[in-house]
């Protein structure tokens, strides 16, 4: 699987997360919700990097 491809899947479903919260949640856990959701796709993606580029090698 390439970068792109994975990355592409990780914000689609980043994106279904958030409207997700958006909807489940009440307004005032929206926002650390959404700042969690950011922490944990990045954290995908640096994984995510970290390992293809191993691979790469």
């Amino acid at each position: 699987m390439t970068f792109k491809k994975a990355f592409n899947i990780g914000y689609v479903v980043l994106l279904l997360s958030f409207v997700l919260v958006y909807f489940i949640l009440p307004a005032e856990q929206v926002i650390t919700a959404v700042i969690i959701l950011t922490l944990i796709f990045g954290a995908y993606q640096f994984i995510l990097l970290k390992t293809l580029y191993k691979k790469h090698d």
